[in-house]
């Protein structure tokens, strides 16, 4: 199987999991925190959709991550702990379908040739093999993330 036509299934699956697991939840209810260091489910949702944007400009070569939104959803940043400064979950779904759409379109539209190419020369990484790890290996990681906040919401009297 090609790596397009990988992460497209893979993708269709973490937005499967991403509908299960936030069904019937509130912005609220994406803020919980866990008893323990972790990040709560909005910043899980924020960190897909910035790395969604970056991952398109894998592909297109212009697009990316707002940096206001990386700033608070990127790698490194702080756990989110202000609604205030949270993007409201509604809006992060509804941005995480558009991303998910465009995603796959322009996989469809990349020339073969695109994978190939090398990104990071210290590494010797090519399009290809951030492509899969942005869209199986990453996405996988955090969509198993939003099970114990998926309950935690539920213990909490949410998605009801």
């Amino acid at each position: 199987m090609d790596i397009p036509t990988l992460c497209v299934g893979s993708l269709g699956t973490y937005n499967y999991v991403i509908k299960q697991k936030t069904e019937g939840l509130t912005h609220a209810d994406s803020m919980l925190q866990l008893p323990f260091p972790g990040n709560c489910m909005n910043w899980i949702l924020g960190h897909l959709l910035v790395y969604r944007e970056q991952t398109l400009g894998l592909i297109d070569g212009e697009s990316g991550a707002d940096e206001g939104e990386f700033g608070l959803y990127g790698f490194g940043s702080e756990p989110m702990t202000d609604p205030e400064k949270a993007i409201p979950l509604e809006t992060l779904l509804s941005r995480l379908d558009d991303a998910s759409e465009r995603i796959v379109a322009a996989l469809k539209e990349m020339p073969a040739s695109r994978l190939e190419e090398i990104i990071d020369e210290e590494r010797n990484v090519t399009v290809g093999q951030r492509l899969h790890f942005y869209l199986c290996s990453h996405e996988a990681y955090h969509a198993g993330q939003l099970e114990p906040l998926y309950e935690l919401a539920l213990a909490n009297g949410g998605g009801q």
